[in-house]
């Protein structure tokens, strides 16, 4: 398989190599759902306080809003397939269920040795081969053929672990942060809601998620802000809606998060 660069307006597809190790977890969180093909190499991947030690062939699915990054834990080629796409590009009728297995608790789909998986990528990236006539019906028509053979395949291993290893009390934390994202929260309100000291929080908090709880709090109100704004509503109101107090506190955070302003507007499907 030749390693592919694609993009659409409605979906990105890479298939690449790496070979060189990383100190810590590139986190970030975007507005577009993805899949993630993991095929060789020695990397971990941190989920909302979650790690996962990934295995060869194997597959993990990112829902929108949600704050992740991989770390590559050797100098040993780290080969992947990573796939964005926004959900609009997705029949309307089949939308719903084909987006559900991003959104339940088995997120990772260790390989069974089939590497049932991988002829469906193939697929999509032979797509931009098709006539441009027909080429977007051909990436929709495989890609709801890679997303039906998750579902089929998540139907088939419930009950099945999902996770290497699962931060329990960081996962509660990290639910009360997303229930509450737009209200002021400080960190000795967290303490004083799970009964742990600020510096134990803080502490447990890096330790499973490589970031502080304020960084986590401040990147994803940035990308909240801006999806709401790709949703056609004006920055000021997108920075109240998305907890921040004051616009200018809002402007500095948006521009040192994404690198640009909020009155940019790029193709969100180059957003990261």
């Amino acid at each position: 398989m030749q390693h592919v660069h694609l993009h659409t307006d409605s979906l990105i597809l890479h298939h690449t190599v790496d070979e060189r190790k990383t100190d810590q977890y590139a986190l970030h969180c975007h507005t577009f759902y993805e899949v993630f093909y993991f095929i060789a190499g020695e990397v971990s991947y941190l989920v909302e306080g979650t790690r996962y030690a990934l295995e060869p062939h194997s597959l993990l699915l990112i829902a929108p809003h949600v704050f992740h990054g991989v770390k590559i834990e050797s100098d040993i080629p780290y080969e992947r397939i990573s796939l964005h796409f926004v959900p609009g590009f997705l029949p309307a009728e089949n939308r719903s269920v084909l987006l559900s297995p991003f959104h339940a608790a088995g997120i990772y789909y260790p390989d069974d040795g089939s590497r049932t998986m991988l002829p469906y990528f193939r697929q999509l990236m032979n797509a931009r081969l098709a006539d441009e006539a027909i080429r977007d019906l051909a990436f929709r028509a495989r890609l709801e053929a890679l997303l039906s053979q998750i579902l089929t395949t998540g139907y088939s291993r419930k009950g099945a672990s999902d996770a290497a290893f699962s931060g329990k009390p960081v996962s509660r934390i990290i639910a009360y942060l997303n229930e509450h994202i737009a209200e002021p929260i400080t960190l000795d309100e967290l303490s004083a809601a799970f009964y742990i000291s600020k510096h134990h929080l803080n502490k447990v908090f890096r330790r499973a998620t490589g970031t502080t709880v304020g960084h986590y709090l401040l990147r994803k109100r940035v990308v909240m802000a801006q999806n709401l704004m790709l949703q056609g509503h004006s920055a000021s109101a997108a920075a109240a809606a998305s907890g921040f107090r004051d616009y200018s506190s809002f402007y500095r955070a948006y521009k040192n998060v994404l690198g640009h302003a909020p009155s940019f507007k790029p193709n969100p499907m180059l957003l990261r």
